[in-house]
């Protein structure tokens, strides 16, 4: 659903660690058009994929949190870029989404007892017709049309 849309603009949530992200394809003829990413837990942009291996293989935990505006800042350095990939870890689901510039949104995907994030299609927080949530404790749930 993500391939090709690109990063459109932001949202503030309640505090610094819940962020809605938006994503557009301006393609006329793409369904879903309009999706979302609501962030409610630690994330930041790495230059490449080696570097988000590179620091959690070197320093064995988890991400340090940066503070609000640094976060926001990072998310305009990558706005209306087209993702070309996105990915979720093999154990956890983290979430990897790939711009056309290499850089990379990293979502961490787990947590004990809470949902990580979500992300969904359409203007409203619960998904038109799909929603994907990291759920707690490595699990992921899907919500998806049937005639798809």
């Amino acid at each position: 659903m993500f391939i090709g849309s690109q990063l459109d603009g932001i949202k503030f949530g309640l505090g610094p660690e819940t962020t809605f992200v938006y994503f557009e394809h301006y393609n006329i003829n793409h369904y879903p058009d309009k999706l979302w990413i609501n962030i409610e837990t630690i994330w930041s942009i790495y230059p490449s994929i080696t570097d988000i291996i590179h620091k959690f293989k070197h320093e064995k935990s988890q991400q340090n949190e940066i503070d609000e505006i640094a976060k926001i800042n990072s998310l305009l350095s990558v706005r209306r870029e087209k993702v070309t990939d996105i990915k979720l870890g093999d154990i956890t689901p983290h979430l990897f989404i790939t711009f056309e510039s290499g850089k990379v949104l990293f979502v961490n995907g787990y947590h004990e007892n809470y949902e990580c994030w979500q992300a969904g299609d359409g203007p409203d927080f619960t998904g038109d017709d799909f929603l994907i949530v990291a759920a707690p404790q490595n699990s992921i749930s899907t919500w998806a049309p049937e005639s798809l």
